[in-house]
């Protein structure tokens, strides 16, 4: 019993290598798809783009060569050594096809035999660096904690038609935690692909600043005139604090003090203010506003 088992099991294993044989050595057809590479570009040339970056081929071989074909990795290859500025058009034969010399492939059909190739020129300029930060507290710390060179500019090359159009290059976000040294090593980020940063990071010197006060006197309180009402009285004063360089900058004019008085409902009401960033309100007088609704 076990004998004629062991002979099936020969009949099977012998049959199934009889079929991996024939259809390894027979004649087959498929399609693979093979990549475009360009090369031998102009100098101060670049590709801004291509309308196709890979090519169907139906190709006729051995089985065996199929599969080492498509392990292997092969291309179009185009020459584009007399390339011109804008749309260039290529006809892709036989020829372009990069194929191993010692196997014996047939090809039937290039599925798709006209490519077209856009050169621009290459250019440099100078943007300026925008910084960003992690969050909003570690923006108002900096503001606090000035950043001495913070208009900074990078140099960028790349496509005339996308440089040309560049405002600006962010900076990766900034926190207090990557404070040492009252500096901060920062990386710039690539826009495009297709842009090269002559400079990929920056350093940035933080001075930590001064911490004062100020009082400021006859800021007017704005209210609807819609309401019909009167106030008493029309302005406040305040007492802030922050960094020395924008404290003492300050006046009347650059603080806003408001009442609401859509949510009026007694007959005085309190103040409600719009600082500067990094400034914060310490106490302000008076502290209610005395209401007096006229007659209609």
């Amino acid at each position: 019993m076990k004998k004629y088992l062991f002979l099936k099991i020969l009949a099977l294993i012998i049959a199934i290598l009889l079929w991996f044989q024939q259809v390894l050595l027979k004649e087959q057809t498929t399609d693979i798809t093979f990549p475009i590479y360009v090369e031998n570009v102009p100098a101060n040339f670049v590709i801004l783009s291509e309308n196709v970056s890979s090519i169907p081929v139906t190709i006729q071989a051995r089985g065996l060569d199929l599969i080492s074909l498509k392990k292997a990795k092969h291309s179009f290859r185009i020459n584009a050594a007399n390339f011109h500025f804008g749309e260039n058009i290529i006809h892709l034969t036989k020829q372009n096809l990069e194929l191993p010399p010692q196997k014996n492939f047939e090809i039937l059909d290039i599925k798709k035999n006209v490519v077209t190739v856009y050169l621009d020129k290459i250019s440099t300029k100078s943007v300026p660096i925008e910084i960003r930060f992690a969050g909003s507290k570690d923006e108002e710390f900096f503001l606090k904690n000035q950043i001495k060179n913070i208009n900074q500019s990078v140099a960028v090359k790349g496509p005339s038609s996308i440089i040309s159009k560049m405002k600006k290059v962010q900076t990766a976000k900034i926190s207090r935690k990557l404070l040492k040294n009252d500096k901060l090593e920062i990386a710039l980020i690539k826009p495009k692909p297709n842009v090269q940063l002559l400079k990929k990071k920056i350093i940035l010197q933080v001075t930590k600043l001064k911490i004062v006060s100020k009082t400021i006197s006859l800021i007017p309180i704005r209210y609807s005139l819609k309401e019909k009402i009167s106030i008493i009285p029309q302005k406040v004063s305040v007492m802030v604090q922050g960094p020395e360089n924008i404290v003492r900058k300050l006046n009347s004019r650059n603080i806003v003090a408001t009442i609401r008085t859509e949510k009026l409902k007694g007959d005085f009401a309190t103040v409600d203010f719009k600082l500067p960033a990094g400034v914060k309100l310490l106490e302000y007088t008076p502290q209610k506003i005395q209401i007096i609704r006229n007659k209609k």
